[in-house]
């Protein structure tokens, strides 16, 4: 049976399944590292391909994901940090972990990131 042709996807529908096989992607490639080279050489091999082609189809949307790792934290980043509560509001933070990207279309936030973040490292340090 045929079904109809399907209704035309949402920006945020879309933007959660380019951040849920972003974070698919990122586990995938946590988990090849665990394996021996001679297992791991085909996964990593097809998480590249699979990688270029979320690349292609975004840019296609024109969206953009955005990884704030290692950028220094502040207010006006478009991204929510789970664990600043952890710190002083005057603490420098920067972005150790992104735990989803941001995802943009012509510079408007379409779905906030997450991240995690630490207090930033100084030069005395």
């Amino acid at each position: 049976m045929v079904s109809s042709p399907p209704m035309s996807m949402n920006a945020e529908s879309v933007a959660q399944l380019c951040v849920e096989f972003w974070k698919l992607s990122n586990a995938t490639k946590k988990a090849i590292e665990r394996l021996p080279e001679s297992e791991s050489r085909r996964l990593k091999g097809q998480l590249n391909f699979s990688d270029r082609q979320l690349a292609m189809l975004v840019d296609q949307l024109g969206l953009k994901l955005i990884d704030f790792e290692t950028e220094g934290f502040h207010a006006g980043l478009a991204t929510s940090a789970d664990n600043a509560g952890d710190y002083p509001d005057e603490a420098d933070l920067i972005v150790s972990k992104t735990l989803e990207p941001t995802v943009m279309a012509d510079m408007k936030v379409i779905r906030l990131g997450r991240v995690l973040v630490e207090p930033a490292k100084s030069e005395k340090e």
